[in-house]
């Protein structure tokens, strides 16, 4: 029997039927394997749609009213950038070192693979992925970077999705704007302003393949890392585009020559951390932290920042100077002392331990925050005392004692006994208040009363209205923090916040309107697209006639009274204030305006204690305000306080009685008051002689 015969034969036939069944069941039972364990690890993953639902993290701005950027949030920095704004020279570099048949693979790249592996076999390190930019993305978007081979499965499952459903520039334009490229900078957009401060458009080819080396190992190749392997990789990068024939030898060679020319961006720090805290503190009401962080949003604020560079320097430089005790004897540790000449920037305190200051700012027309100083350092304590601090007012809330007197028809000129008083408490114990100076003036004017801020005169007032209704008008004006009915609020014993005192002072020189707080103005979404507008809330608290008559007692304040420092302080617009003092010289405060800015003023210790003896608000806080206020006024066209509205009316009063004039007072107990119309007295003083006054009108 001959060979053919022999291959023919039914036993040799058998054997090769039963080999082919063997391999057909083989390859079927395989592909089905291979078709079941696609399914079972595609029905693990996530929807590639989270490419269209969740772009990019983008970085949040915050703006002052001066366009000046005042802060970014961010977790991933990235600025978006178009496909068509890449250069061709990024683009073609980073494929020829990345993914060289990124425009004809469907996701997977066999033969990229293989060349990796012969190529970081011969060099001995990693200089080439075996992943194409499309398994890149999708890890970066959708895995973890384990080395497992259930992770490349995944990888290359994803990848081949995304193939499916994008065209290769939206999955290329995702890549450049997804991908980690460095010492902070994610996506090439924020990578050209951190190596290069450039707009993407504006690279060279030489920066081109700096960029395009990064993503392959980010950290351990950046230039501001570690320059060597950054040139290494650039070189490498070079090469390949040779390799891929966009760019000629000769070019190659002379960029090779060159060193990185780095030119990052300075860091950036934010400006007036201590409102950015509150700004995110108010953003946080209606949006996320996801929101905040990742999505791009545009804010545009209140802040001035002249003004606010102002505040700073103002609060700063003057506790400085309590500290070095010119001002009065100064026994505690100063901030130098506690911290050193370095201020902490990377260590937060609980509690500091020296002397803390804030100021708050608002525009009494439209309730803008203009400036905000909430510590001596944001980065050492981030408690920020001009919006969270819970502190005694003291004299600074007398105003809203003889507010709610003269709006219940008591005239300015009323007499008071300064004198002393014991008030049993509810807990049976007796309170016997004093004044500050420890003396007793006898009769004066409620006016007198509070330029002077005689404590003994506001507590009898109160007494005279009623405790309920001096917390009733606080409420009014804007103070939200609990005021029990008791005498001694009228010395100012119920905490606020001081951003709440100064916001309530805005009715006096808006004549009974008060104006909320506003910090924000507008948000916009990445695209500079409208999402909320914030207007001014202004409303009408009290009537125009009792307002102007505190007014000019607050005016009488600051001219005359306890705030008169102000003028041989050199501050000459017309103002309205008030200062504050305790007992126990704990905290010094100031609160003042003028018809543009209504502006507050504390200082003390977070844990309080003395500050100086003696150390009064004027003394203090007074300084740090007309510092403040001098400086903020420069630059904004300054307007006189409001005109006396309709329904008011004047007459000569002697100060001794309260009544009206006559010819025979004493010229310096004798001055024109303010009164409502029916409010005016009616009767002569008669300490001097029974006669008519010649000054009656």
């Amino acid at each position: 029997m001959d060979k053919n015969q022999r291959s023919t034969s039914p036993r040799f036939q058998n054997i090769f039927k039963v080999v082919m069944l063997v391999a057909t069941s083989t390859v079927f039972f395989s592909l089905g394997m291979g078709y079941q364990l696609f399914k079972f690890y595609k029905s693990e993953l996530p929807s590639i749609a989270k490419m269209e639902l969740d772009p990019p993290n983008l970085v949040t701005r915050i703006y002052s009213a001066d366009s000046v950027q005042l802060a970014e949030l961010y977790t991933e920095r990235r600025v978006p950038v178009p496909l068509d704004k890449i250069p061709f020279d990024l683009k073609t570099a980073l494929l020829s070192v990345e993914d060289r048949k990124f425009y004809s693979h469907w996701g997977l790249d066999i033969w990229g693979i293989i060349r990796a592996f012969y190529v970081n076999q011969i060099t001995g390190k990693i200089v080439q992925g075996g992943s194409t930019v499309t398994q890149q993305l999708a890890r970066e978007l959708f895995l973890t970077r384990e080395r497992t081979y259930t992770r490349k499965i995944r990888e290359a499952i994803l990848a081949w999705e995304i193939e499916r459903t994008y065209t290769k520039d939206e999955i290329l334009e995702r890549y450049f704007n997804q991908i980690y490229f460095g010492s902070g900078a994610w996506g090439i957009g924020e990578a050209a302003q951190t190596y290069f401060s450039k707009d993407v458009s504006q690279l060279n080819l030489a920066e081109c393949a700096v960029l395009a080396g990064l993503p392959n190992a980010p950290s351990r190749n950046s230039p501001l890392v570690n320059m060597e392997n950054a040139v290494e990789r650039r070189n490498w990068v070079l090469t390949c585009m040779v390799e891929t024939a966009t760019i000629n030898p000769q070019v190659s060679d002379s960029i090779k020559a060159l060193p990185i020319r780095l030119n990052p961006r300075k860091g950036s720090s934010w400006i007036a951390p201590y409102f950015i805290e509150y700004v995110k503190s108010l953003l946080l009401k209606d949006y996320t932290e996801d929101d905040l962080y990742h999505q791009g949003l545009q804010i545009y604020t209140t802040l001035d920042t002249r003004m606010q560079k102002a505040a700073e320097a103002a609060v700063e430089d003057y506790i400085q100077t309590i500290e070095s005790g010119r001002i009065k004897p100064f026994r505690h540790r100063t901030r130098k002392d506690i911290i050193g000449e370095d201020s902490l920037s990377t260590v937060e305190l609980t509690d500091t331990d020296y002397l803390q200051a804030a100021l708050v700012a608002i525009d009494p027309g439209n309730g803008h925050v203009k400036a905000m100083v909430g510590g001596r350092n944001f980065w050492e304590s981030k408690f920020n005392r001009a919006v969270q601090a819970l502190r005694q007012p003291g004299s600074a809330f007398k105003p809203f004692v003889y507010t709610a007197a003269i709006d219940n028809g008591i005239p300015a000129c009323q007499v008071v006994e300064d004198s002393p008083i014991a008030i049993r408490q509810l807990d049976g114990t007796v309170w016997r208040p004093s004044n500050y100076t420890g003396n007793f003036r006898g009769a004066v004017t409620m006016r007198i009363g509070l330029t002077s801020s005689i404590n003994l005169v506001a507590i009898k007032t109160l007494m005279t209205v009623g405790a309920e209704t001096v917390a009733a008008y606080a409420r009014r004006m804007g103070i939200s923090t609990k005021i029990p009915p008791v005498e001694s609020i009228a010395v100012g014993s119920a905490d606020v916040y001081p951003i709440e005192l100064v916001s309530a002072y805005t009715v006096f020189p808006n004549l009974g309107v008060r104006v909320e707080p506003l910090a924000i103005t507008e948000i916009r979404d990445r695209g500079g697209n409208l999402l909320r507008r914030f207007r001014p809330s202004r409303e009408e608290v009290l009537n125009p006639q009792t307002t102007y008559i505190v007014l000019s007692m607050m005016r009488d304040a600051v001219d005359y009274g306890t705030g008169a420092s102000a003028r041989t302080l050199g501050f000459t617009l017309p103002a309205g204030g008030k200062t504050r003092t305790t007992n126990d010289y704990t905290d010094a405060w100031f609160v003042g305006y003028t018809a543009d800015l209504v502006s507050g003023v504390w200082v003390g210790f977070d844990q309080p204690r003395r500050i100086v003896n003696q150390g009064t608000g004027s003394v203090l806080a007074l300084p740090i305000w007309v510092n403040f206020m001098k400086e903020a006024h420069e630059g904004i066209e300054t307007h006189d306080l409001p005109n006396p509205p309709e329904g008011l009316t004047t007459r000569l009063i002697c100060k001794s009685s309260g009544l009206l004039a006559t010819e025979f007072c004493p010229t310096e107990n004798v001055y024109t008051e303010i009164f409502k119309v029916g409010t005016e007295p009616a009767d002569y003083d008669e300490c001097y002689i029974h006669k008519p006054s010649i000054y009656s009108h």
